[in-house]
């Protein structure tokens, strides 16, 4: 299965893929100027001139942001996931949203509005010029450079999330369902521990020999990664689970400093990381916890 990676630059977290497979573009970056700039360089006359269509596999802001940003790429037909239509269209209620819920759920860092401007910009965006020509369910197919690939809906890190799996090379497009360091990463508002455990189980059988994640390159492990993102998944919740017993009573932000190494600039989304551990923790009834003005109180049972 063939295709071409740009990696371009986002505020704060590094690279981020943009694909090209045959004439469709498979996500389109951040909104911001480093990353837009970069995509609006290749449309003109570079790697990906001529394109014309765009897939997103899920609509975070590092995937949709040329999308919503570059006119030619906004006038383009789109192809998104089953759902994500509402957040594409109302990308600047879904980023008041998702800086709330961060402000919120980071109460105690005292972080001010630009620390957020950073990575979830305020502003004008294409929104309703987006043209969305199809929804992916489960189940279906779509051609890519003239493959057929199947759709699997893989949420977790998103809830509109897919990958899509090429079965005559075994190569499964993973979006951000695995990442770099074979850990679950936060994403505001749809995020779920318990679903990217499900997603990660079921890709898993599919028994794929290449991965082609959106942040970083390929990974030819696919199989070692797979597990390696799942047994983390089950030792981090454990290890939580037992800080939290040990403490009786903590702040996320602590145990995100003693379970998982936060520390400096990172102790914010380290903490964002913890708090979706404690969603799942709690529906498993190992632990309670409260979200007040000083930040999300924890509670063992």
């Amino acid at each position: 299965m063939e295709y071409e990676r740009l990696e371009v630059e986002q505020p704060v977290y590094g690279g981020v893929n943009v694909l090209r497979v045959g004439d469709t573009v498979v996500d389109t970056g951040h909104v911001a100027p480093v990353s837009r700039d970069a995509v609006r360089a290749e449309l003109d006359g570079g790697r990906l001139a001529g394109v014309e269509r765009v897939l997103l596999t899920h609509p975070h802001i590092d995937h949709v942001g040329g999308s919503q940003t570059i006119g030619r790429l906004a006038d383009l037909p789109h192809v998104v996931p089953a759902g994500a239509t509402p957040v594409v269209h109302g990308f600047g209620d879904y980023l008041r949203r998702a800086r709330g819920e961060m402000s919120r759920l980071l109460a105690g860092f005292d972080l001010a509005d630009d620390h957020w401007d950073a990575y979830f910009p305020l502003g004008s965006y294409h929104e309703e010029r987006i043209g969305i020509d199809r929804t992916l369910e489960d189940g279906d197919t779509v051609t890519l450079g003239g493959e057929e690939l199947s759709v699997l809906h893989t949420p977790g890190h998103a809830e509109h999330h897919v990958a899509l799996w090429h079965e005559g090379s075994e190569t499964l497009f993973s979006g951000d369902l695995v990442s770099e360091n074979d850990h679950f990463q936060y994403g505001p508002l749809y995020g779920d521990v318990r679903a990217y455990r499900n997603s990660l189980e079921r890709v898993r059988d599919l028994e794929p020999a290449r991965l082609v994640p959106m942040h970083g390159p390929e990974m030819p492990d696919a199989g070692a990664r797979i597990e390696a993102s799942l047994s983390n998944v089950d030792r981090t919740a454990d290890r939580l689970h037992t800080a939290a017993v040990d403490r009786g009573e903590c702040w996320a932000r602590d145990l995100a400093r003693e379970v998982l190494g936060a520390s400096g600039t990172d102790a914010p989304f380290m903490t964002l990381i913890t708090y979706e551990y404690l969603r799942y923790l709690e529906r498993e009834g190992r632990l309670k916890f409260d979200v007040s003005e000083e930040g999300i109180r924890v509670f063992a049972n």
